[in-house]
């Protein structure tokens, strides 16, 4: 899972994120669905021989369209056009509850049988309703709608990886960076998707559009820096015993970023995902210098907006996401604690986050650990919410009587800390470091596919 970093595009994120929030197991054939979806080979991929399958939406029974242009609805499997919408008709696809089948349909009423995948094109974008979508929403033709063997639809689009990146760049790192980051940036969003094909194949696609995988933004966000960064480095990615590393990426690391067994748990740790202290003077922090550290500007992601931050919850408002998420983060939907009496960091990882964090209260006394911290103070589930960042001092007030009145977080940085730091990479750029050196200082004992 990536994080990602600027304000512009969280909107969308959530937006889209709320589409993908039911994950769905394909398991059956059922009338009207589609066989199981096969990622392509990822050589294949990176040659441009085989595209790649982006996930838009899914989890819905019911979907509309119309467009500026006519859009002929093609059935794949028979190669045949079951319909073609004229100029701003709009006709839709819908699944039925008995047995699963589907129906093309216009002005509330079925009109014309449909099964297997279907194809929407247009010579312009198509506007897509959704139950969650409320409204028509613009996408790029072609679409794919999918029927799936749990009775719903998901809806995605099939390109060229290289054309994939064009829309990534700008979305995970603002196109106002330097060449170098940006550069840096194209080859890892590359290696993500490569070393994640098939991620989404319960949805029969590859990856998601959302921080689930990879930002995926409109084409108006493309900028020519985002692009050149794209075309200079094309067909290059980031390897490790010569094979594809898992290519995770964050926003901010503060001046260190996090060993990926620290984060996820031992069993995600990989030798070239450990804590890299991100100054010049290549200095991992120490836990008993956390606050002369977190007060620090001189490392290469200084200049990020999350660089320094505070957060404050009330007693209160901490019980409430207490309650609402520690099952989700712990995996123990037994644990039930609706009134926090005691809150306290036990540990930090060699980058000085916090390793632990133990919750008590009602008789429990829980750990959450590494990235999960973050999650708690959010949904619950990895995403843009929740804390910034595990690299905090923990501060509690209380009353006369010892009652917790409030939590203080002081910290820096935003992401898990794994891998690349966007902000990182932006101030090494501005260094004279180029993007070989930033990947590979970011990716310890990594090569590139060209080296």
């Amino acid at each position: 899972m990536t994080s990602h970093n600027h304000s512009t595009h969280y909107t969308t994120i959530i937006l889209f994120t709320l589409l993908l929030l039911a994950q769905h197991a394909l398991f059956a054939q059922q009338p009207g669905t589609s066989p199981a979806y096969a990622p392509p080979d990822y050589h294949e991929v990176l040659k441009g021989k085989a595209p790649l399958r982006i996930l838009l939406i899914s989890g819905q029974t019911m979907l509309a369209w119309k467009s500026d242009a006519g859009v002929p609805v093609v059935q794949l499997a028979a190669k045949a056009i079951l319909y073609s919408a004229e100029k701003d008709e709009s006709v839709g696809v819908a699944r039925m509850t008995d047995d699963h089948s589907m129906a093309l349909r216009k002005h509330n009423a079925n009109f014309c049988p449909a099964s297997g995948i279907l194809r929407l094109e247009s010579s312009s974008s198509l506007k897509i309703w959704a139950p969650v979508l409320q409204n028509f929403t613009d996408f790029p033709a072609p679409l794919i709608i999918t029927p799936l063997a749990d009775g719903s639809f998901s809806v995605s689009r099939e390109m060229p990886l290289e054309e994939y990146l064009r829309n990534v760049v700008p979305a995970e790192m603002p196109a106002t960076f330097l060449p170098q980051a940006l550069r840096a940036q194209a080859v890892i969003a590359r290696t993500y998707a490569l070393s994640h094909l098939g991620e989404q194949v319960d949805q029969c696609a590859d990856l998601c559009s959302t921080i689930l995988d990879q930002a995926y933004l409109p084409d108006e966000r493309r900028t020519k820096a985002t692009d050149e960064a794209v075309h200079d480095t094309k067909g290059k990615v980031v390897l490790y015993g010569g094979k594809l590393i898992e290519a995770y990426y964050h926003a901010d690391c503060a001046g260190a970023t996090e060993d990926a067994g620290c984060a996820w748990g031992p069993e995600r740790a990989r030798p070239y995902l450990i804590a890299v202290a991100d100054t010049p003077d290549a200095r991992l922090p120490e836990s008993k210098d956390l606050k002369e550290f977190l007060a620090r500007i001189d490392h290469y992601s200084g200049a990020a907006p999350s660089a320094h931050w505070t957060k404050q919850f009330s007693a209160s408002d901490f019980d409430r996401l207490v309650h609402k998420n520690i099952g989700k983060v712990t995996g123990d939907s037994t644990i039930k604690i609706t009134h926090v009496t005691n809150l306290a960091v036990e540990g930090r990882t060699p980058s000085g986050r916090a390793q632990n964090l133990r919750v008590e209260g009602d008789g429990y006394s829980v750990l959450v650990s590494g990235d999960q911290i973050r999650w708690l103070f959010g949904s619950g589930v990895p995403g843009a919410d929740g804390l910034w960042s595990t690299l905090f001092e923990l501060t509690l007030a209380k009353d006369a009587n010892g009652k917790i009145t409030s939590y203080t977080f002081t910290g820096a940085g935003r992401g898990h800390g794994v891998g690349l730091c966007q902000w990182g990479a932006n101030g090494r750029a501005k260094a004279g470091q180029s993007y070989r050196e930033i990947l590979k200082t970011y990716y310890p004992g990594t090569k590139l596919s060209d080296e």
